[in-house]
Order: C-alpha cells, then sequence, then structure tokens
C-alpha cells in the first residue's frame, strides 16, 4: 500500500522549508507540483527541499523535482535538496542527475539559498556560515 505525501512548509527568511514525508512517486508528484505553485504565488522562490524522512522517490517523483526547479528558475528563484539518502539518493545516481544543489541538513541549504554568490570564494563561505550560524 502506497504511503501518501506528505508535505510541510515553513517560512526562514527569505526562503522555505518544504519538508516531504512518504512516497514521492506518479501518484504523489501532482501534490508537490501544487504546493510549488502555490509557494510560488506567494512570492516564496528560494527554496530547500528537505527530503530526510521521505521513504520512497521513483522517476516520477524525480520528474515532479525536476519541474519544480525550472519552475523556480523561471521565476528567478533556486532550490537546494536537504537530506538526500536511500531510493532518492540511488535515483539521482543511476539517472546522472547533476541538476541540484545538496546540502546534507536543510539549515546548510539554507545558509545556500539564502547567500547570493559573489565572485569571491572565501567572501561566500564566510557569509554562508553566517547565515548558518543565524539560522541554529
Amino acid at each position: 500500500m502506497a504511503i501518501p505525501l506528505e508535505i510541510t512548509v515553513s517560512d526562514h527568511q527569505a526562503a522555505s522549508v518544504v519538508a516531504l514525508a512518504g512516497e514521492l512517486d506518479i501518484a504523489t508528484g501532482d501534490v508537490l507540483r501544487g504546493a510549488i505553485e502555490d509557494l510560488i504565488q506567494r512570492g516564496r522562490t528560494k527554496l530547500v527541499v528537505d527530503a530526510s524522512v521521505l521513504q520512497f522517490c521513483d522517476s516520477y517523483g524525480l520528474e515532479a523535482l525536476l519541474e519544480t526547479h525550472d519552475a523556480l528558475k523561471g521565476v528567478g528563484g533556486s532550490m537546494c535538496l536537504a537530506g538526500v539518502h536511500g531510493v532518492l539518493r540511488l535515483v539521482l545516481d543511476v539517472t546522472g542527475t547533476d541538476t541540484f544543489t545538496i546540502k546534507e541538513t536543510p539549515a546548510e541549504a539554507l545558509a545556500d539559498v539564502l547567500v547570493a554568490p559573489t565572485r569571491d570564494a572565501a567572501l561566500n563561505e564566510r557569509r554562508k556560515k553566517s547565515a548558518l550560524s543565524s539560522l541554529v
């Protein structure tokens, strides 16, 4: 029996964390698409998708994530994945998908999407560490 997809959204400064639980597949991909459309309409275009407790993701789920990424890019936004593990990690590895920035934790991913990159790599890292410390 399929486990429904549960989506929890929390806002943090100028970004939102979209936490996924359950299964992201052919039956639930539209649930994610709808949630992202709602966020974009609210002006929330910097997102972290937290997959820490996601139990399953197939190629249809990956398609939903890729479409989410493209929709955000289309409105000048950004998306970072966090907590990628298990089947989602396998799907990303097997398909060779390198579209996403992936961070270990949602806090690291938030710091990444909140800090606009500059040409100075050292400055970028200092700014991300500062953002990260303000989130924890």
